[in-house]
């Protein structure tokens, strides 16, 4: 466990806990509104660009190795990919997770993001949360609310109008920043504070315990893995959305063989895959099934919480569309989260989940085998 983790998850455990628990309801909300009652558009491919003259109306979902939006959205972006370069305008939140994220344009709510480089340069409304190797603010940026954040090193410049709130291991603020509220940073380092900062609150230098890092990791590690596995999940629907329809429709129509299936294959295709690495032209084979047969298993996690949330919804309506299809997935994901938490019960309910998940795979494409030889 890196530095960095440990004191990102002490302070969201000892400060913001309380904050990113309503920031989470808040986002199932969104997914549960936006995606069945508003109107949202899909895009995916290899490189997705909003040009300067597009304007969107309602949520865009974004998939693609590179994002580029110049355009408008009237409405939120939810974005996954390689990079993303926010250029335009977003009349709402935005959600993404990339490997690198830019935001240079105006954002009317609030920023929720995950990545490797993060990087701020336009005017955010409301509160700015993020998770990522390195972060920087430009001297441009502007922040309407509190800027939450866990990050190996941080750099701060521009306007924040709340509270900044940080783990770090090395946080510099610039000789231009302007902090109009409270600057509480968890490090065992002390930060750079160039000569000419503005901090209009107190400032608080915090080092975690070792203690009560590890308690606080836990935290961290739930929360950034949720919304990993949200937009897995996600971009799953966008880009195969009858597949993975077909795949939770297996555990409600054949439960038992969905069952006895993943039994079979969780068991049976490590020893198989192993047995095959034993000589030489089959160790590329093995490795490749090992790799497989990890992938399956995250993905089952992604079947069981659509599972859970289709069955929820679809007491009081259907759930066909990709909008409801995402609206579950968010609803369902976070219920078998917290199942999981559950003490030796949580145990057993993620097995059974990688069961019934591993199985229905095997059983939906069986069907479809079938439905494609009766059709010849």
């Amino acid at each position: 466990m890196n530095k960095f983790s440990r004191i990102g998850g002490y302070l969201l455990d000892k400060y913001i806990s309380g904050k990113l628990v309503l920031i989470f309801l808040a986002l199932l909300l969104l997914f549960l509104n936006t995606s069945i009652v508003l109107a949202f558009e899909t895009r995916r491919g290899t490189m997705v660009k909003v040009s300067s003259t597009e304007v969107i109306e309602g949520d865009l979902f974004v998939a693609g190795e590179t994002i580029i939006i110049e355009g408008t959205i009237n409405g939120d972006l939810i974005a996954a990919g390689r990079t993303i370069m926010m250029n335009g305008i977003v009349n709402g939140s935005i959600i993404a997770g990339a490997q690198t994220i830019y935001i240079n344009g105006q954002i009317a709510r609030a920023v929720r993001m995950a990545g490797n480089t993060l990087i701020v340069n336009g005017k955010i409304g409301s509160y700015l949360l993020l998770a990522g190797r390195d972060f920087k603010m430009d001297p441009g940026a502007e922040v309407g609310g509190d800027v939450i954040f866990g990050a190996g090193s941080a750099y701060l410049d521009g306007l924040i109008k709340g509270d900044v709130k940080s783990g770090n291991e090395r946080l510099t603020v610039s000789s231009t920043a302007n902090i109009l509220g409270k600057l509480i940073y968890t490090s065992r380092r002390e930060a750079n504070i160039e000569q000419g900062a503005q901090i209009s609150g107190t400032l608080t230098h915090l080092v975690p315990k070792e203690e009560e890092v590890g308690y606080g990791f836990n935290i961290w590690w739930l929360i950034i893995s949720f919304f990993m596995s949200l937009l897995v999940g996600i971009v799953l629907i966008l880009l195969t959305p009858e597949r993975i329809r077909k795949v939770t429709d297996s555990i409600y129509r054949r439960p038992l063989a969905s069952l006895g299936w993943g039994t079979i294959l969780l068991i049976v295709t490590p020893i198989a895959a192993l047995i095959v690495c034993t000589t030489i032209i089959g160790i590329p084979l093995g490795l490749i099934s090992l790799i497989l047969y990890a992938i399956a298993i995250y993905i089952t996690q992604i079947i069981i919480g659509l599972f859970i949330g289709k069955w929820i919804i679809g007491a009081f309506g259907q759930v066909e569309t990709k909008a409801a299809l995402i609206g579950a997935l968010a609803l369902g994901l976070a219920i078998f989260r917290l199942l999981r938490l559950i003490p030796y019960l949580g145990f057993i309910i993620g097995l059974a989940a990688v069961l019934f998940g591993l199985g229905a795979l095997l059983v939906s494409q069986k069907q479809q085998v079938k439905q494609q030889e009766s059709e010849i």
